[in-house]
C-alpha cells in the first residue's frame, strides 16, 4: 500500500489568536510584518515633522525686538545637561505624535521632556500632572498646569484613529503576503511503501527523524536529504498562476499615503519620490509644520511670559523659514529686491541667507531706490521735488 503525506511545514504549528482562533506561524509572521509597515510609515512621518521642527530657530523677543539671551540659549542650544536642542525637540515631537500630547517642564534651569505622565483634569483650577518620568526617574511632585509646557496635537486621538483605520489594511497586507508566499513556495510530497495508517512506530520515526530532515532540507539553500529505501521525495509542479509582489507594494503604498494624509504630509514626501522640491516643501510647511510651530510658539509665550510680559513685547516665535534650503545664487535677485525696496537692511538679508551680520551702521541702514516714490511726487517732477 502507498500513502502520501503532503506537508506545509510553516503552517504545521498552530496557536490561538486574541479571538481564540487558530493561526499558523506564517500568518502570525505576516501580521507582524504588516504592523512593521505601519510603524515604518509612522516613523517616516514623525521623523519628517521632528526634523523640521528641530531645524527651526526659536526666536525670543523683548520689547518687540529679537534678543539672544538665556531663554534663547535654552530653547535653541542646550535645554538640559543631557540633551542638545535638536535631541530635545525630536523627543517632544515624537511623543506628541505617538501619544497626542507631550509635556515639558523646568527643573533647576533645565528643560526636560517627560517620557510618560498622568494628568488630572480640572476645568477651573487648572490641570495637575503627576507620575512624570524622565529616563526611568520618576518625580515625586505634582506639577500645576502653569508649571509645564503642554504640546498637544489638534486631535489627541490621532494614534487611535490611525490604528482603527489601519486595521483593515493590516488584514489585507497579511493576506497579500500569505498569498504571495503560498504561490511562490516550493512544495513536496513524500511517498512510502507499505506503510500502514496509524502505525505508532512509524509515526514516532517520522516525527523524530524524517520530518526534521525534510524541514532542514527545504529551509536551507544547500542541504542533503538522506533518502531511505522505500521513500520517494518529489516536488509538485510549479503553478502557472504565480503571484508577484504587486499587491504587497500597492497596499504598502496605501499605508504610507494614509499616514501622510493624517499628518498632512505630501504623499510624494512620504514615499521619497520628490521632483518639484520647492512646491512640496511649501505644502508641507503650510499645512503640517506651521500649525505645530504656532502651537509651540503660543504655549512657550503664555507659560514663560504671561499676559503682562506679552503686553510689553515679550514673546516666542518658532521661525519655520529656515527649514527650506536656500541657494544664495538662486535668490541673488530677490535679495537685491529686498534691500532696494527698503523692506530689509543688509544685515537682515544676510541672516536670511545664513550669513553673519556685519553689525555696522551701513549694514543696518535701510535703502530705497528712486524707482519707489509716491504718485504725487512723480507728478510734480524731479526739479520741483
Amino acid at each position: 500500500m502507498i500513502k502520501e503525506w503532503i506537508f506545509n511545514f510553516l503552517d504545521k504549528a498552530e496557536f490561538k489568536n486574541s479571538e481564540g482562533k487558530n493561526q499558523s506561524i506564517s500568518e502570525q509572521r505576516n501580521i507582524k510584518m504588516s504592523i512593521y509597515y505601519k510603524e515604518l510609515a509612522l516613523y517616516t512621518a514623525i521623523t519628517l515633522i521632528a526634523s523640521a521642527i528641530s531645524k527651526c530657530e526659536i526666536k525670543t523677543y523683548k520689547n518687540n525686538k529679537a534678543v539672544k539671551e538665556e531663554d534663547y540659549y535654552k530653547l535653541n542650544i542646550s535645554p538640559n545637561i543631557n540633551q542638545n536642542s535638536s535631541q530635545f525637540w525630536h523627543k517632544v515631537i515624537e511623543i506628541m505624535c505617538y501619544k497626542g500630547e507631550s509635556v515639558a517642564f523646568e527643573i533647576k534651569d533645565n528643560l526636560f521632556c517627560a517620557d510618560s505622565f498622568h494628568s488630572d483634569d480640572y476645568a477651573l483650577l487648572g490641570n495637575r500632572y503627576v507620575g512624570i518620568v524622565v529616563d526611568d526617574y520618576q518625580f515625586n511632585k505634582t506639577f500645576k498646569s502653569e508649571e509645564v509646557f503642554l504640546f498637544k496635537l489638534e486631535n489627541i486621538r490621532l494614534k487611535q484613529l490611525i490604528d482603527g483605520l489601519y486595521e483593515d489594511y493590516g488584514k489585507l497586507l497579511a493576506h497579500a503576503m500569505e498569498t504571495f508566499k503560498r504561490s511562490n513556495s516550493r512544495k513536496y510530497k513524500i511517498m512510502f511503501d507499505e506503510i500502514q495508517a496509524g502505525d505508532e512506530d512509524f509515526n514516532k520515526l517520522f516525527e523524530d527523524v524524517i520530518r526534521e530532515n525534510l524541514k532542514t532540507f527545504i529551509e536551507n539553500d544547500n542541504a542533503i536529504y538522506p533518502q531511505f529505501k522505500g521513500q520517494n521525495l518529489e516536488e509538485f509542479q510549479q503553478k502557472s498562476d504565480v503571484k508577484d509582489s504587486t499587491d504587497i507594494i500597492r497596499i504598502r503604498k496605501d499605508i504610507f499615503e494614509l499616514i501622510g494624509q493624517v499628518f498632512k504630509i505630501p504623499v510624494s514626501m512620504m514615499l521619497g519620490n520628490i521632483t518639484n522640491m520647492n512646491e512640496i516643501v511649501k505644502v508641507f510647511l503650510t499645512f503640517c509644520i506651521d500649525p505645530i510651530a504656532d502651537m509651540i510658539s503660543e504655549e512657550l509665550t503664555r507659560k514663560m511670559y504671561g499676559y503682562e510680559g506679552w503686553k510689553n513685547g515679550c514673546y516666542i516665535k518658532v521661525d519655520t523659514s529656515v527649514i527650506n534650503h536656500i541657494d544664495v545664487l538662486d535668490i541673488a535677485d530677490k535679495a537685491d529686491k529686498l534691500i532696494s525696496s527698503g523692506t530689509c537692511c543688509i544685515d537682515e538679508v544676510r541672516e536670511i541667507i545664513d550669513f553673519e551680520a556685519l553689525d555696522t551702521l551701513f549694514s543696518k541702514t535701510h535703502f530705497i531706490t528712486k524707482n519707489y516714490d509716491t504718485m504725487e511726487n512723480r507728478l510734480k517732477g524731479e526739479e520741483e521735488i
